[in-house]
């Protein structure tokens, strides 16, 4: 059993370079669920606690919304600023930490793509005290992660197995994963990354992280003790969520 611990700032690193090769078209579908569910409660003001190189912020900003960004790793948030510069956007990305950043008074705060998954349980609820405080009375938290109830059914787990590769001018980057699960809800992954840049020899790395997983009942009772109140639960793409179907479930829930 692998243990669990909140991941380091640091963390991060290996993933700013090619983040966004990998997951900026996958996160279409997620956003615009998000933009349906803030037009849908008529909220305006964003924050952005867990911004990475800015997929949420970019892309809410284009549609009209008013949003800060916030993120605990300066690499990720340097490719957020160079990206915000190059588009000519305007917009506050400010380094902090989802568990301490009060950073003022929004309608919503989101932290996306398995943001929560990276604390210790402990941590979450720290992070939501936080989260709290920087609402508005009644505003919205919206998050998502794996469903434990999916990954813990028949042989779920080996969805979450990838081989990714990306292409570009003088560089080939591939990225191959597979993971495992434990009762407690501890995902482990691990990984194997190969990177030629242009005739170079290839460089091979291999690292693993964790991340805490919850079923739909945890979440809820988990935000009831923190102030909130879970409205809906669905799946990324707005579809109706199922406890055995749904690989990952998006949460909405309301400050009380």
């Amino acid at each position: 059993m692998k243990k669990h611990i909140s991941a380091q700032p640091s963390h991060y690193n290996k993933e700013a370079d090619h983040y966004d090769a990998f997951n900026e078209e996958r996160s279409r579908i997620i956003n615009q669920t998000i933009e349906f569910i803030l037009k849908k409660y008529h909220l305006k003001a964003v924050l952005d606690l867990t911004c990475g190189t800015g997929s949420q912020v970019f892309w809410l900003i284009n549609k009209g919304f008013i949003v800060t960004g916030s993120d605990i790793n300066t690499k990720m948030l340097s490719i957020a600023k160079k990206k915000a510069q190059k588009q000519n956007i305007k917009v506050s990305l400010i380094k902090g930490d989802m568990r301490t950043s009060v950073l003022g008074s929004f309608d919503a705060v989101i932290t996306i793509f398995n943001a929560i998954g990276h604390l210790t349980q402990l941590d979450f609820e720290k992070a939501m005290c936080t989260i709290h405080a920087n609402l508005n009375d009644n505003g919205i938290y919206i998050f998502d992660i794996f469903n434990l109830q999916y990954l813990m059914h028949g042989n779920n787990i080996t969805a979450l197995t990838i081989d990714w590769q990306t292409i570009t001018d003088n560089s080939k980057v591939r990225n191959i994963q597979y993971s495992t699960i434990d009762i407690t809800g501890v995902l482990a992954s691990y990984d194997i990354t190969y990177e030629q840049k242009g005739s170079n020899a290839p460089t091979i790395k291999r690292s693993s992280m964790t991340l805490q997983v919850y079923s739909a009942e945890q979440l809820k009772e988990m935000l009831a003790r923190n102030g909130f109140n879970a409205l809906e639960i669905m799946g990324v793409d707005g579809s109706v969520f199922d406890p055995i179907a749904s690989e990952r479930m998006l949460v909405v829930a309301q400050k009380i």
